[in-house]
């Protein structure tokens, strides 16, 4: 019988894969891209990364569409990690700052996948890998963005993030309460056993509330951070290249 929900025990030796295989990847992407000091030639890599992420939503579908296993209530892209993968393709072809900030704080959330994964679209090959793809993929645009095309998170972007989260909250839980999904776990708790997830529901949303918007913040500490480095090394390599007199 095809498992459909199923959660990894930090620590065995399928977690230690799924992570190691998003560290090892992560790095691969930011050394190529140190290869490449052309902005034309980094920009092409993010796109191709954003269509990754896109047919990887695209393929989610027509697989499950395949075994006849698509459902309203599963099935639709309303998870965070989701709605992100669909919004890099948009990002990286508009350079639009508030998707780049709506990527990097809904990102956040994805680095729970690795810590905590919670498999509910079945448990495979195809879905470990898809697992991975998604939730790792947004994590490093989210990052290659900052590092190298130079976006920069703006001053309280993860305040107004968070509140344009919270106008998603009453649309998906409505999605919710018709297809009788959980999307973004507002229905129903988590199956991983995750420290952050306290008290039974609806309890457990109202501290997710302070997590999500702690998350933010750090996130937005990061980023910043990341930028800051950035442009300060930057500055000293033009003026390597060209020394004031």
């Amino acid at each position: 019988m095809r498992q459909i929900h199923v959660v990894i025990e930090p620590g065995s030796e399928l977690w230690w894969a799924m992570n190691l295989g998003f560290i090892i990847s992560g790095s691969a992407l930011f050394w190529i891209a140190g290869l490449n000091k052309l902005k034309d030639k980094r920009l092409f890599i993010g796109k191709a990364l954003a269509i990754l992420l896109i047919t990887d939503v695209l393929i989610h579908h027509l697989y499950f569409l395949s075994l006849g296993d698509w459902h309203l209530k599963t099935n639709l892209p309303l998870h965070l990690c989701a709605m992100s993968e669909i919004l890099s393709v948009f990002l990286l072809f508009s350079g639009s700052q508030l998707l780049y900030e709506m990527l990097i704080f809904w990102s956040a959330g994805a680095i729970h996948a690795f810590i905590t994964p919670e498999m509910t679209h079945g448990f495979g090959l195809y879905e470990t890998i898809s697992y991975c793809i998604s939730h790792g993929g947004v994590i490093m645009l989210a990052f290659y963005c900052t590092w190298a095309l130079n976006f920069t998170p703006r001053k309280f972007s993860w305040l107004r993030v968070f509140l344009i989260t919270q106008l998603t909250l009453p649309v998906i839980g409505f999605i919710n309460y018709s297809t009788g999904g959980n999307y973004m776990y507002l229905s129903e708790r988590p199956g991983a056993n995750n420290p952050f997830i306290i008290g039974p529901w609806p309890w457990y949303i109202i501290s997710l509330e302070f997590v999500v918007l702690l998350h933010f913040y750090l996130f937005y500490r990061m980023h910043l951070w990341l930028s800051v480095r950035k442009s300060l090394k930057l500055n000293t390599l033009n003026l390597e290249v060209n020394p004031v007199s």
